[in-house]
């Protein structure tokens, strides 16, 4: 290997490696250290937004003022990582409001069995307590005639002829 393109090879690894950081601090998540056997980030505050740049921005600057190509290719990498951690979280979080739908699918789904058994049991229920009602309002009926009108017939349902006597 020549000496530029050992310069080369040793930027792209410290850019990759500031950049897998960077963006690991940035979308705060601990997989994308593990994914790619990156040193763990150190705990320290940043007081400006563009600080953690900084490191990738000047690597990228001096490749784009070196070696123009190589500035290229690190950059259609960045943009490849970037697409593959967001799809990636993406289908991470996916799967975890998946997983949400389906738990309370399957509750939804209790519930409405539990539901629907009980209004099973209660429905002979009411249609007994329907039959002892009509049943007792006929009874009813029958009494309230026999007491107005002792001597008579039961005659329910036809319209009383000596009402006014």
């Amino acid at each position: 290997m020549d000496k530029t393109a050992r310069q080369t090879r040793k930027k792209m690894e410290i850019s990759s490696l500031v950049y897998c950081q960077s963006l690991a601090r940035k979308t705060n998540h601990r997989k994308v250290l593990t994914m790619f056997h990156c040193p763990p980030l150190r705990n320290k505050k940043h007081t400006l937004a563009t600080e953690p740049f900084q490191p990738i921005l000047k690597v990228l600057a001096d490749l784009e003022r070196d070696d123009l190509p190589a500035a290229r290719l690190v950059g259609l990498y960045r943009r490849l990582w970037e697409s593959c951690v967001s799809k990636h979280i993406d289908g991470e979080k996916l799967e975890q409001n998946n997983q949400k739908l389906k738990e309370t699918s399957m509750k939804l789904s209790n519930e409405r069995d539990g539901l629907q058994l009980l209004h099973d049991k209660q429905l002979p229920r009411l249609l007994y307590i329907e039959e002892v009602l009509e049943a007792s309002r006929e009874r009813l009926i029958s009494l309230l005639d026999d007491w107005n009108h002792p001597f008579r017939p039961n005659l329910t349902g036809l319209p009383d002829v000596e009402r006014e006597v």
